[in-house]
């Protein structure tokens, strides 16, 4: 279940554009891990992880954040999983909707 307002936003709009298409909240993809995606569509391994407080100095924007997400998206790879990032002003039709092609492309 989304929690964060950015969470609520992202999926407000990607039910509108893509109402078909069910996205699983804060799905573990890696079994030994604590590994965490913000929403993942399961059977297509595409997942998005939405970046809030990149203006802020938030948890990701500092070295220590940033290798964790490092880490996380390169095991996620070698797991076959594409992951796409967006921040707020990147939830937009133009995005969703091609997020959207990817899954059902796949």
């Amino acid at each position: 279940m989304a929690s964060s307002e950015l969470e609520l936003y992202f999926l407000e709009v990607w039910d509108i554009i893509n109402p078909d298409i069910f996205l699983v909240a804060e799905y573990k993809f890696l079994a030994k891990r604590k590994f965490r995606f913000d929403f993942a569509h399961l059977s297509s391994k595409v997942a998005i992880e939405l970046q809030g407080g990149i203006w802020s100095r938030g948890r990701h924007s500092g070295g220590a954040g940033q290798e964790k997400d490092f880490e996380k998206f390169n095991l996620a790879a070698l797991d076959g999983w594409f992951v796409f990032q967006l921040s707020h002003s990147m939830i937009t039709d133009e995005w969703l909707t091609s997020i959207g092609n990817k899954i059902c492309a796949e």
